[in-house]
């Protein structure tokens, strides 16, 4: 199963103590399906566990009959279709006028008048999400969405998110929103905002979950950056001490060397026998003691007279 399965599969299990908080839901359910007018009610999802939740919900705070009809896939990787839908038309008219909702309508908007609290937000939230939310795994990507059919629906969407979470945790959430192929996508993508905003909708594992990965990302990141440092820091060492060698080979060829005074001479052989280890260590190589500074000027001084361009 997917990682946003999973997740949807972790929201059905919330309980509903309040008769508002079911109402609040159920709301949230309708609003964002994508059928929902005086007409016509139904929506499709891959869930079972969602299909069932629906059809729980909805009865018991309408009242009214719901079918649940699977569709079977026609591949045997694809997941099965469940299609949730109110068969009786009159049920439509008095669901969608119970909810504060009528023909005269230009286009769908949130009724605040359903979300009496804050917790019932929330529940309106997950009754979206579990419609039409998806969430990416994090493994991958950090990205939880809406897929929204009316674009001033997306936009009162955005503003409950916001204001929903930064009067319930202090750190508000502003989604952001693209269109895509029709529809109006309310998109988060930072992963500390995701997680907070499983955790408001029920979703406590989930979001562990992501935080965990989060975790696990920052330390291979920083090991990662660790290894290419000391790769980097190898890599110019090596290349300094080749260019020494080289100057010091240049100078005992052309007699040069042994002209030099004891200091140069002394560091000329030490790195000579010495060629690749760092001049810290190298350091420690030499009877009377010497600074790294004070080794890394003579090493200097030696490829100056060698005259070497590279």
């Amino acid at each position: 199963m997917s990682f946003s399965s999973d997740t949807k599969k972790e929201l059905c299990k919330v309980q509903l103590k309040l008769d508002e908080m079911i109402k609040a839901e159920t709301y949230g359910t309708l609003l964002f399906c994508k059928k929902f007018s005086s007409e016509e009610i139904s929506f499709k999802t891959e869930s079972s566990e969602a299909a069932r939740r629906f059809v729980d919900i909805i009865t018991a705070c309408t009242d009214s009959v719901v079918e649940i009809q699977k569709s079977l896939s026609a591949r045997k990787n694809e997941a099965s279709l469940y299609k949730v839908s109110v068969p009786n038309s009159s049920d439509c008219k008095r669901i969608f006028g119970y909810f504060g909702h009528d023909n005269n309508e230009v286009s769908l908007r949130i009724n605040r008048a359903n979300i009496e609290f804050e917790i019932c937000a929330a529940a309106f939230l997950r009754g979206a999400f579990l419609t039409c939310g998806n969430i990416t795994s994090p493994q991958s990507e950090y990205h939880l969405e809406f897929n929204v059919a009316h674009k001033n629906l997306s936009y009162d969407l955005c503003k409950l998110i916001y204001e929903t979470t930064e009067f319930v945790g202090g750190r508000a959430i502003i989604p952001k929103t693209v269109s895509r192929r029709g529809s109006y996508v309310v998109y988060i993508k930072d992963s500390e905002d995701i997680s907070d905003f499983l955790t408001l909708m029920g979703a406590g594992n989930a979001s562990m979950n992501v935080m965990q990965v989060k975790i696990l990302k920052n330390v291979e990141n920083a090991r990662n950056r660790q290894i290419n440092s000391q790769l980097a820091n190898t890599d110019r060492m090596l290349s300094a001490a080749a260019k020494q060698v080289k100057a010091i080979n240049v100078l005992s060829e052309s007699g040069k060397l042994n002209t030099l005074s004891e200091e140069l001479q002394e560091v000329a052989r030490i790195r000579k026998q010495y060629p690749l280890v760092s001049l810290k260590e190298l350091c420690t190589y030499f009877e009377n003691p010497i600074s790294k500074s004070g080794l890394n000027h003579r090493l200097n001084k030696l490829i100056e007279l060698a005259d070497i361009n590279e």
